[in-house]
């Protein structure tokens, strides 16, 4: 098909340019020791010394080299290119020898054997300029309109039988400890109880400013509700999501029993650990726009001339911006670029149109939301700086080449991602192919983009259940491909190679693990979770909350209530700080919720130094491996002074001069 000969001819290009990026690479990793230490501020008293440190600037500049000149080789060789095709095989060669080289650099510490295995790929490189793949004749596409089926209603009922808890709980109390749903919902939300604060003026809201004024509306009444409702919307985001993600793959490669297989095998990699849906960024709660932007902005690949689409996808990438930076600025980036190409590049009105709709669709949402004070830099430097915090890889181990469960995520995908690119801005350049062909070119554009740029933080870091969330767009761009080479085998071998891919999945889903992250993957996380699926089979438990959660009572609520305002700012000293708090109806006075688990030390005086007296649960002393725990009891006893105790609580009061 002319799909598949475009596939290898720029398959060939992206290869040759990963050769380059890892000849670059492993020269990097010779003279890394000699080059000059880099340390920035992203603003004054934010000390990025030792993010910067952890940081593996050779993985950045191979993964971002790679990314930049994939695509851009894809296209040139795609443009150039009128008789030769390329063989994949040599293709999947060369990406061999370069990712074996890649290992003997990193852990077999041999540039020698690196060297030689590059100069080997450069060899398959060279022969692969006179090759020629057997293609299969090229056949129409056939412009098959969507539909919903009872076939499609069972899948719905499986994937939510799949996900849905019989007990959200047992659930939620089984989480425990961890902290991120509290960063990320319950923290932001709970300084909606006092009037008129804007996030990054007087706190810090994590992942988007938006966040926070979104989940005080449904957070409910109570530390109870807030956390079962934090873990209770990250569910039915992912349910959503994988919906949404069934029925568009499902057009994609025409196979219900294949679409409902893939995702019902990411939807499984996703779990981890034996507490399920703690983290949000685990899960596809971070995007839960990917597949209508990638719709909106394809239906605008279908007819570039007309605007309504293109403002619809540049009002949810707006959205994104809000509900998660850093997701929006990749909807921002993957729109203007797709709307620029759309029709004859360069198109410059489109772009403009898209991206300034998305930025002003921004400000007048945090205009409405915020008022006139959002409109300030320290605002909007407060909003981009996690994105600092994010790129560093939190103090990642170095870059990981290894022919372990990671592999595919590591280049193959990328890989693919990359050619897509190239491909598909190409052919929506030319206005020739159907309303189909668009439509689909586009989608497999604006997939590749975004699921690129989700990989590239996560990418060669131990196994973790987000690299399964992020792969989501770039297995469903990979399907596709696969779709299209697989349709001119014959039928008996289709089966038996569909039949070989399901086994091997069901293995990967049995064995995935990593030595260096032993948690438990996959099925045998899966197995530990309270689902619709295992509740006729497996009696639930009594609910037991954590210890300090239980001992939470309304006598303590009532204390910080008699002593307080309703409007006012309450500092609480706790390991469930957050929990006092939803249950008096206080907006904390820490900057960052939970206070104690603060990534900036900075955020201490920010928190402690206005505050004229706090709330302090002796629990605290029990968690010294807490990272401000030493610091803030040492503030304590030098600058407050104990007036009342109730319960848990003592009242704090600051000393006088």
């Amino acid at each position: 098909m002319e799909y598949t000969r475009e596939f290898s001819i720029a398959a060939r290009a992206v290869v040759a340019a990963l050769l380059g990026c890892a000849v670059a690479y492993v020269v990097l990793l010779l003279v890394k020791n000699h080059l000059p230490s880099f340390q920035s501020n992203f603003v004054e008293g934010f000390d990025m010394a030792l993010a910067d440190r952890n940081c593996d600037f050779c993985k950045k500049a191979f993964y971002g080299s790679f990314f930049l000149s994939g695509p851009i080789a894809a296209a040139a060789a795609l443009y150039a290119a009128y008789r030769s095709s390329g063989s994949l095989a040599l293709s999947a060669i060369t990406a061999s020898f370069v990712y074996l080289a890649l290992d003997a650099a990193n852990e077999w510490r041999s540039p020698a054997i690196a060297i030689a295995l590059l100069a080997a790929a450069a060899i398959t490189v060279a022969l692969n300029r006179g090759a020629n793949n057997y293609l299969p004749a090229a056949k129409p596409s056939a412009d098959i309109p969507f539909s919903v089926g009872a076939a499609d209603l069972l899948a719905i009922i499986f994937l939510a039988l799949l996900l849905i808890p019989s007990d959200l709980e047992g659930l939620t109390a089984a989480v425990r400890d961890e902290a991120h749903k509290v960063s990320y919902f319950i923290g932001p939300a709970l300084y909606g109880y006092a009037p008129g604060l804007v996030p990054g003026l007087d706190f810090h809201s994590h992942y988007g400013p938006a966040l926070g004024w979104f989940f005080h509306l449904i957070m409910g009444d109570g530390w109870k509700s807030a956390a079962m409702r934090a873990v209770g919307l990250n569910i039915a985001i992912t349910l959503a999501t994988y919906i949404q993600a069934y029925f568009l793959l499902n057009y994609l490669i025409r196979s219900r029993l294949a679409a409902i297989a893939v995702i019902t095998a990411l939807a499984v990699l996703a779990f981890s650990t034996t507490g399920q849906f703690y983290s949000p960024s685990a899960y596809p709660t971070r995007f839960p726009l990917l597949i209508v932007f990638a719709l909106a902005i394809s239906l605008h690949c279908t007819a570039p001339g007309r605007l309504k689409w293109l403002i619809a996808s540049a009002i949810m990438c707006a959205i994104s911006l809000l509900w998660q930076t850093e997701i929006g600025l990749f909807f921002l980036v993957t729109g203007t670029f797709v709307a620029a190409i759309v029709g004859g590049f360069p198109n410059y009105r489109n772009a403009l149109v898209f991206a300034v709709t998305s930025i002003g669709a921004a400000i007048l949402m945090c205009l409405v939301l915020f008022g006139t004070r959002a409109f300030s830099l320290e605002f909007l430097i407060e909003c981009f700086r996690p994105l600092v915090l994010y790129g560093t890889g939190w103090g990642s181990t170095p870059i990981k080449w290894n022919l372990g469960w990671g592999i595919i995520y590591n280049l193959p995908l990328q890989i693919v991602g990359c050619i897509t690119v190239g491909w598909a801005a190409i052919r929506l350049s030319r206005p020739s192919d159907s309303w189909h062909d668009r439509f689909v070119t586009g989608l497999l554009l604006t997939l590749s983009m975004i699921g690129m740029a989700l990989m590239i933080k996560w990418v060669n870091r131990t196994l973790d259940a987000v690299w399964h969330q992020n792969a989501l767009p770039l297995v469903m761009v990979s399907a596709w491909w696969i779709r299209q080479f697989s349709s001119g085998w014959q039928p008996s071998f289709r089966r038996t190679a569909g039949a070989t891919a399901a086994a091997a999945t069901i293995l990967a889903l049995l064995f995935v693990q990593d030595k260096n992250n032993p948690h438990l993957y996959g099925l045998r996380s899966y197995v530990t979770y309270p689902s619709l699926l295992r509740w006729p089979f497996v009696s639930s438990p009594a609910v037991t909350w954590q210890e300090d959660l239980d001992q939470i009572t309304e006598a303590d609520a009532k204390f910080i209530q008699d002593k307080t305002r309703p409007d006012e700012r309450v500092l609480v000293i706790a390991l469930r700080d957050w929990a006092y708090l939803a249950q008096a109806h206080r907006a904390p006075m820490a900057y960052f919720m939970p206070f104690l688990v603060s990534f900036d030390a900075r955020f201490l005086d920010r928190s402690m130094n206005p505050a004229d007296r706090l709330f302090y649960d002796s629990m605290v002393e029990r968690r010294p491996e807490y990272h401000h725990v030493q610091e803030v009891m040492k503030r304590i006893k030098r600058d407050f002074v104990a007036v009342e105790t109730r319960g848990n609580l003592t009242l704090y009061e600051r000393r006088r001069p």
